[in-house]
């Protein structure tokens, strides 16, 4: 798979069939999604400043998962029922 920016539609060879392909997956009628790679599946973030926000963001809630689930969290909790806090993290 080849991805070329090109000023226009002229002299392109295939460029007009990619294009009503594009406005099909545009208005949600491109391939079912059990034919897309696993990755192509959900909606891709825009940037990569959304894909680290995203990681990050993943990360976090797995380590409150765990966190959840550990036995100190429920002692822990008669103290402070916000851990683990932005403030938490911080001091950390």
């Amino acid at each position: 798979l080849t991805i070329r920016w090109v000023p226009g539609h002229m002299d392109v060879q295939g460029n007009e069939l990619a294009d009503v392909e594009a406005k099909k997956a545009a208005a949600g009628r491109s391939s079912h999604p059990t034919r897309l790679l696993k990755s192509l599946r959900s909606p891709l973030p825009a940037s990569s400043p959304a894909t680290k926000q995203a990681f990050a963001k993943k990360l976090k809630d797995q380590a409150k998962a765990h966190w959840q689930k550990s036995p100190r969290s429920a002692r822990m909790r008669n103290i402070d029922p916000t851990l683990p806090s932005a403030s938490f993290e911080k001091l950390i």
